[in-house]
């Protein structure tokens, strides 16, 4: 997957009015992303099974920089089920500061088993409802399907070696870029581990934080979103 967008944000601490992001994709926000894709909504069981049977690699690719948005909520408002929520009579206005990641980009691995991982490729390429980069406003300025393959060795080693895309001619390929694992072992805690429940509370996941020399750089404006072949080891 190659999540880019204008804006995105990967909140791994929000609570009630204030919405921060992390530095990179959270995998509650990927699985989610899947979710919309394959039709499953909030609270469905099924996110947390696809949570536990697929394993997440993020490469940065832009780091991006982070703005906050000054946002209020006041009055009624539409929910994503097309109801109403709010009253009009409530004077109240709720200021919640709002982060966000501005032109990042990342190369999304996901390792699991083969039937899972056809069906969510499936699903992307015709998604049941509209996929969104971390909130529903972030929306993805190119296809978020890359490529199905079997072509590496494992999750890092994708990471590793898969292309880097870019944009321009005079966008500068970084030395390395920063590749963040899920791994038992990993020193580092994301919290991020999809547990259906009612308050929408998320458990730890260990991941480690590994740095990799830029592979070999591919143009992007001169290839659409297809299999562009692993870099030679």
């Amino acid at each position: 997957m190659y999540l880019e967008s204008p804006l995105q944000s990967w909140g791994l601490r929000s609570r009630w009015d204030v919405r921060d992001s992390g530095d990179e994709p959270s995998k509650s926000g990927v699985i989610g992303l899947l979710g919309c894709a394959l039709g499953y909504g909030v609270g469905d069981p099924y996110l947390q099974e696809l949570d536990k049977s697929l394993r997440m690699g993020v490469r940065v690719e832009r780091a991006g920089r982070k703005i906050t948005d000054y946002h209020t909520v006041t009055g009624i408002m539409r929910t994503a089920d097309g109801g109403l929520k709010g009253s009009d009579q409530d004077p109240n206005t709720i200021v919640s500061p709002r982060t966000y990641l501005q032109d990042a980009a990342f190369l999304v691995a996901l390792e699991g088993d083969t039937s899972v991982l056809h069906s969510c490729a499936e699903a992307l390429q015709n998604p049941r409802w509209p996929v969104y980069l971390g909130r529903k406003a972030c929306v993805p300025s190119r296809p978020v399907f890359q490529e199905l393959t079997d072509a590496y060795a494992n999750m890092h080693d994708a990471l590793r070696r898969y292309p880097w895309l870019q944009r321009s001619p005079h966008d500068k390929p970084p030395e390395r870029l920063r590749c963040v694992l899920e791994d038992d072992a990993g020193g580092h805690i994301r919290s991020d581990k999809i547990r259906v429940n009612r308050a929408r509370m998320y458990q730890n996941r260990l991941v480690r934080i590994d740095w990799v020399p830029c592979p070999r750089v591919v143009p992007a404006w001169a290839t659409d979103p297809q299999p562009l072949g692993a870099e030679e080891s």
